[in-house]
């Protein structure tokens, strides 16, 4: 059997919602033993977050749980319990990374600070994830995706230049944040080999956004110019006429069409004209360059021929004769993708409450050490006996008083 490139790792999970979660989880789908730590009775934010199974909001069926939480084991544990504590202490002994989420100085208070566990453990990985970071004057103000979008500058360039700024649909910064913070931990692993010893990773979700917008504060810097967010047209595109090379609509929903042929080369009108099957519609000028945007009248031409093609067959059209052109997928169509079928990202997952559901698992490919879903989204507290029976040794009865003292 290929054995996963981090099986040598132990991550303990005690994060929660999307960020932290998402990075502890791409761990163990390369392999390593990753435990979630949840608060007994209540456990991860996550579980009440819908959309849920068929609809019951039940903590085993929340969907955005059960996506972020495979090949997890889970236990149960209360950080404000002595026993707790002591029990949280036993499991970094034998951690490679810690992953937590809490507000600068909540482990600190509690005497699981930094400090405290390399103190047990000096060989600890701690990755940090806050709104702001560990330092700086905004460290202990709460944040939001929206939040992060607003400071990190990628909402000032969103949306159309005569609205207020846009905001994504889409959490993408908590997703973009549990892969920087799963980047950082990683390296900080790696750079154990080096130093001889762990360090506390700090990982700002607002400056994690600011890196991945760094186009206007580069131009800024050099040019002193505020980049503005696109004029306005009914296809939501700076680019073209009213409507044409921006989101267009054809018979069957939305494509993205433009001139552009490869990179840096643009196709002239008739090229285009040929391309969707209306030679006919082509004049002697249309063979030279635009000089420009297509005109208004050019563009209520191109709506008019699009408006009679399906999308896929717009879009698998266009890409073959190598235009860059794609289609705008709903849910089921990204669902039923035969690429990404094809491409192995999504896989099933036998859930003892959900049954079987489609996931998707792989984002990047190891060949030699590839992906594998070893365990489905745990149950709350599914794996205490595992752990703290198997794993630290204790007994059937230690586990009783534990619960009865309110440890886990």
């Amino acid at each position: 059997m290929v054995k996963g490139a981090l099986n040598n790792f132990r991550v303990i999970d005690l994060s929660s919602y999307i960020a932290g979660p998402f990075c502890a989880r791409l761990f163990g789908d390369y392999g390593a033993d990753v435990v979630k730590v949840e608060h007994p009775g209540s456990g991860d934010m996550a579980r009440s977050f819908g959309p849920f199974f068929k609809d019951d909001p039940h903590p085993e069926k929340s969907l955005l749980f059960l996506y972020l939480n495979y090949n997890k084991r889970g236990i149960t544990l209360d950080l404000d319990n002595s026993s707790g504590r002591k029990l949280f202490k036993e499991l970094i002994k034998s951690a490679d990374a810690l992953i937590e989420d809490f507000a600068p100085g909540y482990l600190e208070e509690r005497g699981l600070g930094y400090d405290s566990l390399a103190a047990v453990n000096p060989e600890l990985v701690m990755t940090s994830i806050t709104p702001f970071g560990q330092t700086g004057p905004y460290k202990n103000y709460p944040g939001s995706h929206i939040v992060y979008e607003a400071l990190g500058g990628v909402m000032y360039t969103s949306g159309a230049s005569d609205r207020a700024p846009l905001a994504h649909g889409h959490p993408q910064s908590l997703y973009i944040g549990g892969v920087s913070a799963s980047q950082s931990t990683s390296a900080a692993l790696f750079a154990r080999n080096q130093i001889g010893s762990g360090q506390h990773v700090d990982v700002s979700l607002t400056e994690v956004v600011a890196a991945h917008h760094t186009g206007p504060t580069t131009r800024y810097a050099y040019t002193g110019e505020i980049e503005r967010r696109a004029p306005h047209n009914e296809a939501g595109s700076p680019k073209g006429g009213a409507h044409f090379e921006g989101v267009i609509p054809v018979k069957d929903g939305f494509v993205g069409a433009t001139f552009q042929r490869g990179a840096g080369r643009r196709g002239t009108l008739a090229d285009y004209l040929r391309l969707v099957g209306r030679p006919d519609l082509i004049k002697p000028e249309y063979e030279e360059p635009l000089p420009g945007p297509v005109t208004d009248e050019q563009d209520q031409l191109l709506l008019s021929v699009l408006k009679n093609w399906g999308k896929y067959e717009y879009f698998t059209t266009a890409a073959s004769e190598s235009w860059v052109a794609a289609v705008v997928q709903n849910s089921e169509d990204l669902a039923n993708n035969p690429h990404l079928h094809e491409r192995g990202f999504y896989t099933e997952m036998q859930h003892p409450v959900v049954g079987k559901i489609q996931i998707p698992g792989e984002i990047f490919r190891l060949p030699e050490s590839s992906f594998k879903l070893r365990y489905p989204t745990p149950l709350l507290g599914q794996h205490n006996s595992e752990v703290y029976g198997g794993d630290l040794g204790y007994s059937r009865e230690d586990l009783i008083r534990l619960r009865q003292l309110g440890a886990v």
